[in-house]
């Protein structure tokens, strides 16, 4: 079976490229077609939530969309699909399956015949690399099938030769234990820590956006950090003490596929694992933007926002670990952009996402009585126009601004008291209206204006993506961040906390938890958790630490593809469903516009924690079983 899937995939690479060279023999004769089948490890990773592995397939095959993050209008597109329920194992959403391992077998397929390649202009040391590179993209197809459906058959040439091949066939292929699957794709990330440089910029530059050093334990580190987390150890969510026995992934045999009882170790092996990629990335010169005197970045919206508005093949963000070079912003730009940009309008942030951004003391909205009090509206000119924002937009985490778009917001924020910043934090326009967002009924952005199925649902849109610069003509078409600095910094300051906790020490006191957390902040410019809790008089216990990091993590990464699986490993998927508000978008400003309205009301179901493997694949392996609930 693996002999023919080697053959498979071959002729599909085969099919790509000029006919002169259509054999297997002129395919490893030669460095520069060596490469393009090297190309292809690359050609199927996922960008989650920014538009589904081909343009043609947005939001289809990225199921980092939902998580309740934001709601999407589009009925015809899976985020709608799941959020109502809409699928099974038979008429399945996000259906990764297939394509991950036909990328499992291109990895293979390179590796067990790169070193035919003879070709003189290719040196050992290039040979080396680009097998720690094939190696990388073999664990990470693996990493997100398990992230996706937990433990999924391993498909390793080397268990399957002569007779066992054949037997293999008729027998089928079991799912391993999770812990099993952990140790085989930790082994591929070791063996291609082994082969790979530290980073491009120590090598070659024509090696910029490929594997390295640093992005092999970048997920090394993730891994075990998800590997530590409830719903992959011990099935008990350890805030409420609630247990999830119903979650348990069962083999064919009724085997115990998830850690049935908590191994507190895996946190102190999830944080020596990042604090060894930390390690890495600092030395490779990977680090957190600092306001001064980062050139060009002078506040902490413009070295949040650096992060997403660099151009592919470009001077990158020296917090961008790795990035896709054959993906960019553009489709997802046009997606959220308002009705008077001539966008799409869809990607709509709930209110509960809204909501969790902190305020400019840097307290949890529902911490501070200054927000919680807020009502009525602020007012005032600008460019001819009269504009009013409500008080609850005001003095808000500089992240707020450079994610939201919410009704009222001009191309500047409102950060301090009633000083107005000149600084754009989303958009540029030439005509002067269209940088004022206008949602109710009767403005230029609201549904009275509305093209077809294209609408603002709820009065707020995403702008995370779109370059400041940009302007109705030209929306911007930058790269996409896939491991970003900041993310490890967060999984480490998480893996400390939960450390800390497991081995009954005060977190308060580690100082693995708030250094990194501390320059996360500092970075933005929001005072630090300590310093605005002892503030405000709270006291910071564990379950009130957690939170802070999730919320911190659910803020950081927001629209970049986390926040579904991180619902799921915390054990905090439920949070997806009930009511959805948002503002009367059916009224004017006058009418009532700003009165919140139910404009949804979802059921979470526990089986949604995994998504159910496809039925044609159980139909193949009579040893696969399918996930718990479906």
């Amino acid at each position: 079976m693996f002999a023919f899937l080697m053959m498979s995939s071959c002729a599909k690479f085969l099919d790509q490229v000029p006919q002169e060279i259509l054999t297997e023999q002129t395919l490893f004769s030669n460095k520069d077609n060596l490469v393009k089948l090297l190309t292809q490890c690359y050609a199927y990773p996922p960008d989650r939530d920014f538009g589904g592995y081909l343009p043609e397939s947005f939001f289809h095959k990225s199921i980092g969309s939902c998580g309740g993050e934001a709601t999407y209008i589009w009925v015809g597109y899976d985020p709608y699909r799941y959020d109502i329920n809409s699928y099974s194992q038979v008429n399945g959403i996000y259906d990764i399956w297939q394509g991950m391992y036909a990328q499992i077998r291109t990895c293979h397929y390179f590796l067990n015949n790169a070193d035919k390649c003879k070709d003189a202009k290719l040196s050992e040391q290039e040979r080396t690399w680009w097998k720690g590179e094939a190696t990388f993209f073999l664990a990470y197809y693996y990493y997100l099938l398990m992230q996706q459906y937990g433990p999924v058959p391993i498909i390793d040439p080397s268990a399957y030769s002569g007779d066992a091949l054949y037997a293999s066939i008729d027998k089928g292929i079991p799912r391993p234990t999770m812990d099993e699957q952990l140790a085989y794709i930790d082994n591929l990330l070791a063996d291609a820590v082994s082969k790979l440089d530290l980073s491009y910029m120590q090598s070659y530059s024509d090696r910029a956006g490929r594997a390295n050093i640093v992005t092999a334990k970048f997920l090394r580190a993730r891994m075990w950090m998800y590997a530590a987390s409830p719903l992959y150890n011990g099935l008990v969510n350890p805030s409420t003490g609630a247990a999830f026995p119903q979650l348990m992934i069962k083999g064919k045999d009724g085997k115990d596929l998830l850690p049935n009882a908590v191994d507190p170790n895996k946190w102190a092996k999830a944080l020596e694992h990042c604090k060894d990629a930390m390690a890495s990335a600092a030395q490779a010169g990977y680090r957190m933007i600092a306001v001064s005197p980062e050139p060009a970045v002078n506040t902490g919206n413009k070295a949040y926002k650096r992060n997403f508005t660099f151009s592919r093949g470009g001077d990158t963000s020296p917090e961008c670990i790795y990035y896709l070079q054959a993906a960019s912003t553009g489709i997802l730009i046009k997606h959220a952009l308002p009705l008077s940009w001539a966008g799409y309008s869809g990607i709509c942030p709930t209110q509960k996402h809204v909501d969790e951004y902190f305020t400019a003391k840097g307290l949890l909205t529902g911490d501070d009585e200054e927000w919680k009090n807020a009502s009525g509206f602020y007012s005032y000119s600008k460019d001819n126009f009269n504009i009013r924002i409500h008080n609850k937009f005001r003095k808000r985490d500089p992240r707020f601004y450079c994610n939201i778009l919410f009704p009222g917001q001009y191309s500047y924020a409102m950060l301090n008291g009633t000083s107005e910043s000149t600084e754009s934090y989303w958009a540029r326009n030439p005509t002067a209206a269209k940088n004022w967002f206008q949602p109710w009924f009767d403005g230029q952005d609201g549904y009275g204006s509305k093209a077809g199925a294209d609408y603002c649902i709820n009065g707020y849109l995403c702008c995370k993506w779109i370059p400041t610069d940009a302007s109705a003509s030209s929306q911007g078409d930058n790269a996409i961040a896939i491991f970003r600095y900041s993310e490890l910094a967060l999984n480490l300051i998480e893996s400390a906390f939960e450390n800390a906790v497991a081995k009954g020490v005060d977190p308060l006191s580690d100082n693995d938890v708030f250094s990194h957390w501390d320059m996360l902040r500092d970075r933005v410019g929001l005072p630090r958790v300590k310093d605005a809790y002892a503030a405000a008089g709270i006291p910071l216990t564990v379950n009130k630490l957690r939170e802070l990091i999730h919320t911190e993590r659910r803020v950081e990464l927001a629209f970049e593809g986390h926040r579904y699986f991180d619902n799921r490993r915390w054990l905090d998927a439920s949070s997806e469903g009930g009511p959805r508000l948002g503002f009367s978008i059916l009224l004017t400003q006058n009418e009532g516009f700003w009165n919140p309205k139910e404009y949804a009301n979802l059921v979470f179901y526990d089986k949604k924690y995994f998504v159910p493997i496809p039925q044609d694949e159980i139909n193949k392996n009579p040893l696969l079983s399918q996930n718990p609930l479906w």
